[in-house]
């Protein structure tokens, strides 16, 4: 999970390098989350039923070698659109990655254990975050951008080789569905789950592709201080994750962890408007922003697996992804945008503040509901 949206974590962190050495303005790095979003999104649900089809095994051991190959292609790309391309290339591996891993534990993983499961899971995208926060800055100064776009490539394809080796065979399990899903159909509340996905990718994506540029443009720190920013994002999103999936699991359940969540985002970026007046603020958002924006991803991967049989996990994680990459690829530049035209990151704050709250009626539905 962490390897199929790095490339994600290298457009914000490494945002200042991207723009010198090529000479783009900000919306342009919001542009590469699109290319790798969009591209994901408009894949997912064909790649979802592919997953169905190849067993979780071999579509896991695609993610890692996709996302490695594009990663390192980008660090050698001697032209702004070359990085955009495989922007798109890595959009793929995002898109098989929720599948795979969902199917993987459905077939592997006792339901009562599972939440804690996909909060693990999920928490390796935070974990890419949190590592990518402290190393990239540090490799930078060290041996320049390129070189620690190359490091964490190489990651990427060793863990491939790994993968191969420890990953058990596929064994297909069959739990009885929940919310009335058939092999023709997926439950109601997959839609559902796709529009709250594009609520919060749409959002969330702002904070994730721009807060260590806005630290660094609006409230003076450093690279590395600003990329410490994003790594403590990352720690606390790992423990979001953990934490909601078990929580969503056996007390609150699905639909309601996501109201909350929906709430507690909307609160992170306010804290970001006042940390406009006060810089300490901004590790405070940090912190709301991992336990909110960063984890609804565990609750709602695990609503896919609670109501979909294991013969659909696939699909039905398609649907949602597609919403949710939909919403990273048109936030991501829109933000931008609204900061080179407007000026300030205030308007945009305050924008990302209502979508949030936009995303609480949908939890709300009658068809929402999960088991």
């Amino acid at each position: 999970m962490g390897a199929s949206t790095f490339g994600l974590v290298v457009f914000a962190v490494l945002a200042a390098d991207l723009i010198a050495e090529f000479g783009v303005e900000r919306w342009q790095i919001g542009a590469l989350v699109t290319a790798t979003t969009i591209s994901g999104a408009l894949i997912s649900p064909a790649i979802g039923t592919l997953t169905d089809r190849i067993g979780a095994r071999r579509a896991t051991l695609a993610t890692l070698a996709i996302s490695g190959g594009a990663l390192g292609s980008m660090a050698v790309s001697p032209v702004f659109g070359l990085v955009a391309l495989f922007a798109l290339v890595g959009g793929v591996g995002q898109a098989i990655a929720n599948p795979a891993t969902n199917k993987l534990i459905s077939m592997h993983v006792a339901a009562g254990s599972r939440g804690v499961i996909t909060g693990i899971k999920q928490s390796g995208v935070q974990f890419g975050t949190f590592l990518g926060g402290l190393a990239l800055p540090a490799i930078t100064v060290a041996f320049g951008w390129r070189w620690a776009i190359a490091v964490f490539g190489m990651a990427a394809l060793g863990g491939a080789m790994a993968a191969a080796a420890a990953l058990p065979a596929d064994v297909e399990s069959e739990p009885a569905p929940v919310g009335g899903a058939t092999d023709s159909a997926m439950p109601r509340v997959i839609r559902s789950l796709a529009v709250y996905g594009f609520l919060l990718g749409f959002a969330g994506t702002a904070i994730f592709t721009y807060l260590p540029l806005f630290a660094e443009e609006s409230l003076g720190f450093s690279k590395s201080s600003a990329g410490y920013v994003v790594a403590f994002l990352g720690l606390m999103g790992v423990l979001g994750r953990i934490g909601w999936g078990r929580m969503s699991e056996v007390r609150l359940g699905a639909m309601r962890s996501l109201q909350i969540i929906s709430v507690l985002s909307a609160v992170a970026a306010l804290l970001l408007v006042a940390s406009s007046h006060l810089s300490w603020l901004v590790w405070i958002a940090a912190v709301a922003t991992g336990f909110s924006a960063s984890a609804w991803n565990a609750v709602g991967m695990l609503a896919i697996i609670q109501s979909v049989p294991t013969r659909l996990a696939g699909r039905g994680s398609g649907i949602v992804l597609a919403g949710f990459l939909l919403g990273l690829g048109i936030g991501a530049p829109s933000f931008g945008y609204s900061v080179d035209r407007l000026g300030s990151y205030l308007p945009g704050w305050f924008g990302i503040t209502a979508i949030f709250l936009l995303a609480l009626p949908v939890t709300r539905s009658p068809v929402a509901e999960v088991s």
